[in-house]
């Protein structure tokens, strides 16, 4: 018996005498990185922005055409100064003129014979002024002509317009023609800048630009 609780006593000083292991140390834990926020338009946002831009473009095109607008309207509406710049001279309204033009001869030469123009029937009536010269009578467009059908001739006119520049050129007939040239048996005498005057005989015949056709009758 006191065998065996010596045996005991022995097995329970060992188990008091083992050494203890020491324990892991425990590492902390660190909290997971916070995110950064990411700041995302939303679809209504980004759609907006959009809109707002194509406004604004469409706007400056608006005030583009405008600004176009009103300077062609200011260049159609400023006064045309046909003078200042060569070109061809745009037919005039007719207007009722007197079938004989005043003369304007300087001064210091022969009075010329006044100019002929054309009557409200646009005709020229060169072999009557002719006649009324040889009897002294001034010319009457309205009188009856006493100058038979099978003693004069007739020729059609029409002044298509005028090219102003260092040598003035009128177009008639279609046809380009300067001082000097003939048109028919009518010699041009000068250009200016809306009348043409032309020249037979003793006669001098003033034209304007115009659409419509004279027609001259010229004695045989």
């Amino acid at each position: 018996m006191k065998l065996l609780l010596l045996i005991v006593s022995v097995l329970l000083v060992g188990c008091q005498s083992r050494p203890v292991a020491n324990p892991a140390p425990v590492r902390p834990t660190l909290p997971p990185p916070a995110e950064l926020p990411v700041h995302v338009a939303p679809p209504n946002a980004l759609a907006t922005q959009a809109l707002e831009r194509r406004i604004r473009q469409q706007s400056q095109f608006i005030e583009a055409l405008v600004s176009q607008n009103e300077a062609l309207t200011a260049k159609l509406n400023a006064p045309a100064a046909v003078a200042a710049s060569p070109g061809i001279v745009l037919p005039a309204p007719a207007d009722p003129v007197p079938s004989v033009a005043p003369d304007k001869s300087p001064p210091g030469r022969p009075a010329e014979p006044p100019s002929l123009v054309p009557n409200a029937e646009g005709v020229i009536d060169v072999a009557a002024a002719a006649l009324a010269a040889k009897t002294g009578e001034p010319v009457n467009p309205f009188a009856v002509r006493t100058v038979s059908a099978e003693g004069i001739r007739e020729e059609t006119l029409r002044v298509n317009g005028i090219i102003a520049g260092p040598v003035a050129c009128a177009v008639i007939n279609d046809r380009l023609v300067q001082a000097g040239e003939t048109i028919g048996s009518l010699t041009v005498e000068s250009v200016g800048t809306d009348v043409v005057l032309l020249r037979h005989g003793a006669h001098r015949l003033r034209l304007s630009v115009s659409e419509l056709p004279v027609r001259v009758r010229l004695p045989l």
